[in-house]
């Protein structure tokens, strides 16, 4: 098995060779009873030369018979005290050179009490590191902590989260979504077992659900409910502007960057950021978004210098990205460090039972919108309208149901809203079926019925991107965004 030193350099190991003395690396390595095969040495100090004393220690172990190869990491720290920068370094390289062919061994001598503690914590809790020690008097000794950090905090975590869930202002935040249905039931229990945990969420679930619903009730219910909860739609956002808006930019850096800007993720530090349609991005940002989650820190457009943030993500999708993944459309890496909490939001069909709750709930709202506008009487429902909508398949789920209740109470002149009134208000979809159902013996008009297919598939594309052909004309299939732009014109459709 592979044996790895892993120290930050401090002052004094800096200083060991014009002192005559050998420092608490130097000591650590030529004293350890089993010889080390690597040692990385962790610098935060750029303007100490560390070839220097790389090149001496490298002598004083091959002059004891210690053929250990160095390898030196060198951080930007604002400040050596600076708890979560440290933290992020450290973890950044523990993950890095932890395998399972290799013991980690930590030097807790060196670097500031901030390091040492985060190395405890670390070394743990997390990576089941071992830990070594040297001074003067002792020299090199191995320390042995007095207790399992890993299973006290976990163990600790438990009670405060039976606690947090027993309470029942968890279930507050969760009170506005209806959930009479089991498979609703089963998914909102889920999501308060995951609300207050500080980890990533995956959202799946058809269009108009109620994903972005769903992620703020999570966000209400955490530890970060009084930070910012910012929503982010990938898929409406231009592909050349996805850096700027999710990063941020320094004035200056591109045409139209006349000021500094901060990113999403910096507006919202300390809170959650809800990015919706996630499998959207191109991979290009795939790979920053990645990194971004592994390191705590963004990087403006036009900046070198790194900024530390502390976000919970909750992403969002119709798509399936385990398929996307197999397409090479999705990165794996990235899918599978943002779904640990995973969720999925049965379709309005799927909840049937839920139906009755939702339209009393949009009643409401709409009445209490419109209650001010003149002539407006407030609405309730017949049993032949509430039949109707039961019926329904709902596509576009309670997105549509809104929207239908909505144009319903607009067409309805009195107090209630009948059947009739919702079959004037429904948006036909007949024309985005496949028509494998129809009959010819009468004889039809195929170019109309391959027209209408044509305009509804490229509207529900272009609404779906949020207007942008490129990503249009990739889900439709098209080589290219200007086939689209031509189909649109003999279509008659407006961009």
């Amino acid at each position: 098995m592979k044996q790895l030193l892993l120290s930050w350099v401090g002052r004094h190991d800096f200083n060991a060779e014009d002192n005559a003395e050998l420092g608490a690396i130097a000591s650590i390595a030529i004293e350890a009873p089993i010889p080390f095969d690597d040692i990385h040495l962790v610098i935060s100090d750029v303007e100490s030369p560390i070839e220097p004393y790389t090149e001496w220690l490298q002598q004083l172990l091959s002059t004891n018979n210690r053929a250990a190869k160095i390898h030196a990491h060198v951080v930007e720290l604002s400040s050596p005290i600076n708890y979560p920068e440290i933290y992020n370094a450290a973890d950044n390289i523990l993950s890095e050179v932890s395998n399972a062919g290799s013991k980690v061994t930590i030097n807790l001598t060196s670097g500031t009490p901030a390091m040492t503690a985060v190395w405890l914590l670390l070394g743990k809790g997390v990576y089941n590191t071992l830990f070594v020690q040297s001074s003067r008097e002792r020299g090199r000794e191995a320390v042995q902590l007095p207790f399992d950090l890993s299973l006290a905090y976990l163990e600790e975590q438990d009670k405060r989260l039976k606690a947090l869930a027993s309470d029942q202002s968890l279930d507050v935040c969760f009170e506005h979504i209806p959930a009479t249905s089991e498979a609703m039931d089963n998914t909102l229990a889920l999501a308060k077992k995951i609300a207050p945990r500080n980890i990533p969420v995956m959202i799946q679930g058809e269009t108009g659900t109620g994903k972005e619903v769903m992620a703020q009730a999570i966000h209400n219910a955490s530890s970060r409910s009084a930070k910012p909860f910012i929503a982010v739609n990938c898929g409406a956002i231009p592909e050349t502007l996805i850096d700027s808006e999710l990063f941020g930019h320094k004035k200056g850096s591109f045409t139209g960057a006349d000021q500094d800007r901060k990113g999403h993720f910096e507006e919202a530090n300390g809170g959650t950021l809800f990015l919706d349609e996630i499998g959207e991005l191109p991979l290009s940002a795939q790979v920053k978004l990645l990194r971004v989650l592994q390191e705590g820190q963004v990087t403006r457009v036009g900046e070198s210098k790194s900024r530390v943030v502390d976000v919970r993500i909750i992403a969002a999708t119709h798509r399936n990205l385990l398929q996307m993944v197999e397409d090479n459309l999705f990165r794996e890496d990235l899918f599978y460090r943002l779904a640990v909490g995973v969720l999925t939001i049965p379709s309005l069909h799927e909840r049937k039972e839920d139906i009755d709750s939702f339209i009393e709930m949009f009643l409401d709202q709409i009445n209490k919108d419109a209650e001010s506008q003149p002539g407006y009487k407030s609405k309730t429902i017949s049993q032949e309208g509430k039949k109707l909508i039961s019926a329904r398949r709902w596509p576009g789920n309670i997105r549509e149901l809104w929207n239908t209740l909505l144009r319903a109470s607009i067409w309805s002149d009195g107090d209630e809203i009948t059947a009739e009134h919702l079959q004037r208000s429904l948006i036909n979809r007949e024309a985005g079926k496949r028509h494998m159902d129809i009959d010819v013996s009468s004889g039809v008009d195929i170019n109309q019925i391959l027209d209408e297919t044509k305009s509804y598939l490229i509207n529900a594309a272009l609404e779906d991107t949020g207007g942008q052909k490129k990503k249009a004309a990739k889900l439709l299939g098209l080589a290219n965004h200007q086939t689209l732009t031509n189909w649109m014109e003999k279509l008659n459709i407006q961009e």
